[in-house]
C-alpha cells in the first residue's frame, strides 16, 4: 500500500465523450444518471458521443479529487467519414468542428487554473484499432492502405494552426 500510494509525476487522462448525464436526486448518492437517447449526436462511431464539455470537467475534478498539478490529455480525437473527393482532398469539417469544440473546453479549464500540461490527439496517421480493423478512420492524415499513400486531410492544417497559434480557433 505504501508504494502504490507514493504520489506520481502526473495523471494521463483519455477523454472523449460522456458516459452518462445526470440530475439530482434525493435517492441514492444525491444523482441519477438519465438515458442518453439514441438521436443524440455523435461522431462516425455510435459510441463517440459529441460532449466537449467532458474535456473542461474530468481534468477539473481530477485536479480537485486527487490533488495533482500535472495533468496530460493523453488521448482525444474522433473517427470521421474521411472521403476522398475528386479533387484528392479530404475535406473533414467534422472533426474540425470536434476538435475547435473540444479544444475551446480544454482552454476553458486551463484559464481557470486546471493544471493540464500537455494534450495529444488521436491521431496522426489512419490505423487499424482493435474493434473496428480498418473501418474507422481517426487519423489527421488519411491512408491509403493498398498503396500506403498518406494525404493530409483538412483538419491536418487546422490542427498545424492551432499548435503554431496555440488557440483552439485558430
Amino acid at each position: 500500500m505504501k508504494i502504490i500510494s507514493s504520489p506520481v509525476d502526473f495523471l494521463g487522462l483519455n477523454i472523449y465523450a460522456p458516459q452518462h448525464y445526470i440530475v439530482a436526486s434525493d435517492q441514492g448518492a444525491g444523482f441519477m444518471p438519465l438515458p442518453i437517447p439514441k438521436s443524440f449526436p455523435h461522431m462516425n462511431s455510435d459510441w463517440l458521443r459529441v460532449g466537449p464539455e467532458t474535456i473542461y470537467w474530468v481534468p477539473k475534478l481530477a485536479a480537485k479529487i486527487w490533488k495533482t498539478d500535472a495533468i496530460y490529455i493523453s488521448e482525444n480525437g474522433t473517427s470521421g467519414e474521411d472521403q476522398v473527393m475528386q479533387d484528392g482532398k479530404i475535406y473533414d469539417t467534422d472533426r474540425i468542428m470536434y476538435l475547435r469544440n473540444y479544444l475551446a473546453q480544454l482552454q476553458r479549464a486551463t484559464a481557470e487554473g486546471v493544471p493540464v500540461r500537455g494534450y495529444f490527439l488521436w491521431s496522426l496517421l489512419d490505423n487499424f484499432e482493435w474493434v473496428f480493423g480498418l473501418n474507422k478512420r481517426f487519423g489527421l492524415y488519411h491512408v491509403n492502405f493498398d498503396t500506403q499513400v498518406r494525404t493530409p486531410k483538412l483538419s491536418a492544417s487546422f490542427y498545424r494552426n492551432v499548435i503554431a497559434k496555440n488557440a483552439a480557433g485558430a
